[in-house]
């Protein structure tokens, strides 16, 4: 068997992104293809049905863009992330679409179908990219919708999670997308915002946070940075949004890294990805001989790339 000719694709439709990747059996990236759903200006999201009609539109247009791209490699397995998390009740038909069109493509090529979560899928992409050697960690989930801190204990191609931590309320991004929809960016708003907090120089204030035992609350934060955008710069509230959040996490991640005794955290989502706050919790969780685990940007915000790399550890381990 020549391995690198080989691939196993992967196929994650996420809320807000239709991702493709391929990854050979040398476990080499071949290919990581994504394109976001598009939200019309002004609002803080999509309904699902929206975000459905966009992912079938998509997964066609992208399949053809990618042939010349893997017309040299035989595909051998395909996998797919079929819900939100590897819990039982989790699910969105979002992710319906991606779960079908791979299921599709097993029968039509007659290869095997490996189906994940979409959160096993960000964790294992990060994995991937920082080469963390632990197989017990904490690690912390930001995204768009999802907030939350998870004990992990990887066995053997399976991660067995236990929350921990995270948000009571609204999620990190949901607090930082409102920010910037009061901006007027274009939705999701982090990049934007995380770019104007890296420009601001000044102090800002510290405001009151909510963070006990590892649970976190925001939306009374929410409102009061809303009470103060008329006062201040873009630039001023954009880092005073982040240093809440950078405060929140890092008064919780303290608490539950004593608690469980464990001294690295890997974070995983497309709120991870902000330069801010990955500098800022670096500098301070450092105090505590606590390892943090930032991955790049192509593998912290919702790609294909973990799902791939969960069905090439499933179909090795088959072999």
């Amino acid at each position: 068997m020549i391995l690198k000719n080989k691939i196993i694709l992967g196929i994650d439709t996420s809320c807000y992104t239709t991702s493709i990747a391929a990854i050979n059996l040398e476990r080499k990236l071949i290919l990581s293809d994504k394109k976001m759903l598009s939200v019309k200006k002004g609002n803080k999201g999509l309904r699902q049905s929206e975000a459905v009609f966009q992912h079938v539109n998509n997964l066609g247009d992208m399949f053809e863009n990618i042939k010349s791209k893997i017309k040299e490699f035989e595909i051998v397995g395909i996998c797919a992330s079929s819900k939100p998390r590897s819990i039982k009740g989790s699910y969105m038909p979002v992710f319906n679409c991606g779960y079908k069109f791979a299921k599709g493509i097993s029968s039509v090529l007659n290869i095997p179908l490996y189906e994940t979560s979409h959160q096993d899928g960000h964790i294992e992409a990060a994995f991937f990219d920082t080469k963390i050697d632990k197989d017990e960690f904490i690690c912390v989930h930001m995204s768009g919708g999802t907030t939350e801190i998870l004990l992990v204990n990887k066995f053997l191609n399976r991660y067995n999670l236990e929350i921990i931590g995270g948000t009571k309320d609204i999620s990190v991004g949901q607090l930082i997308d409102r920010i910037g929809v009061k901006f007027e960016y274009p939705f999701p708003c982090g990049f934007y915002i995380d770019e104007n907090a890296m420009k601001c120089n000044e102090e800002v204030k510290n405001l009151r946070i909510s963070s006990k035992e590892g649970f976190m609350n925001f939306s009374g934060m929410e409102t009061k940075i809303y009470s103060l955008i008329n006062d201040y710069s873009k630039e001023y509230i954009s880092k005073l949004t982040l240093k809440v959040v950078s405060d929140s996490l890092y008064k919780a991640l303290i608490y539950l890294s004593e608690k469980y005794k464990v001294k690295d955290i890997l974070f995983v989502g497309g709120v991870s990805s902000s330069k801010y706050i990955s500098s800022n919790l670096s500098d301070n969780l450092k105090s505590y001989n606590i390892n943090t685990y930032f991955t790049k940007s192509e593998y912290a915000k919702d790609n294909a790339i973990g799902v791939s790399l969960i069905g090439l550890n499933s179909f090795l381990g088959g072999i």
